[in-house]
């Protein structure tokens, strides 16, 4: 009996084994078909609020392909979109087809009926406000899922002020000098951002809020200015600054990155060279 018991015992193993050697292949061959598709598996426009410049608009449109599906995500503004404006607006910026995708009641983000529109487009933009109503709406929702696998297979996504914040995990929900953390929609995980930011002096609070999550970056994007991440590199466009707030064991390290110039988007050590 206890042999059998033995036997039975490895080929239970040896089942397991040879489970867990065929999902490692599984594993790497979806990693080789991902490396050999050559597609960037993150695009974001990030920008800071204020009034846009040309050349924001411009690389959001070219990251979106050559025939552009937009869907718009007015979500965050206290008032009620008009669809037809929204469209008529970004239809002069160059893109043909646009769709409007708006609720507040987060029972219908859930239906596939709802977020069906997000299915073949190409750019999703995230308009102004309020970044709670935004969460509030679409985190932990299957808006969220099509949203992440837009993502996944191309697409861009951009947003601005509110749109903005909701773009990073951990988001600053209010608060004038010690921060409110909420949950955002996490595109860009490493980082906490902050919108307007030289324009309403937000480095305090952007201060507090590193001092609260430690591991995370400080990502401050003035009016006008936007962050360009594809894949892990991230590059400022637009008139003003980015400012980039870690805490490391030395203390805290601010530096400030202009149009044109790479912001790492990784954590750092004492005595890194950047």
């Amino acid at each position: 009996m206890i042999i059998r018991r033995r036997i039975s015992r490895l080929k239970e193993k040896s089942a397991m084994v040879h489970k867990l050697g065929l999902f490692v292949l599984i594993l790497c061959f979806q990693q080789q078909v991902a490396a050999q598709d050559g597609q960037p598996q993150r695009k974001l426009v990030i920008a800071g609020g204020g009034s846009l410049p040309d050349s924001i608009i411009r690389k959001f449109r070219e990251l979106s392909g050559e025939q552009p599906r937009l869907v718009v995500i007015p979500t965050a503004s206290s008032t009620k979109p008009n669809d037809v404006e929204i469209s008529n607006l970004w239809q002069e910026r160059g893109f043909e087809q646009v769709e409007v995708l708006h609720t507040r009641d987060k029972s219908q983000t859930n239906k596939a009926e709802f977020s069906a529109v997000l299915n073949q487009a190409t750019a999703v933009w995230l308009g102004g406000g309020s970044q709670t109503r935004i969460a509030d709406a679409y985190c932990d929702t299957l808006v969220e899922t099509q949203l992440f696998a837009l993502l996944k297979r191309g697409g861009v996504i951009g947003g601005t002020s509110a749109g903005a914040a909701i773009q990073s995990k951990l988001m600053i929900a209010g608060g004038r000098t010690q921060p409110r953390l909420k949950t955002g929609l996490g595109f860009l995980h490493e980082c906490i951002i902050y919108q307007h930011f030289l324009a309403r002096d937000r480095l305090r609070r952007s201060i507090s809020a590193i001092k609260q999550e430690p591991q995370k970056i400080g990502i401050g994007i003035d009016e006008g200015t936007a962050l360009v991440v594809v894949d892990n590199a991230a590059e400022v466009i637009g008139r003003s600054y980015v400012l980039r707030v870690e805490l490391l064991e030395s203390g805290l390290d601010i530096r400030s990155y202009g149009s044109g110039e790479n912001v790492p988007l990784a954590t750092t050590s004492d005595g890194d060279e950047r």
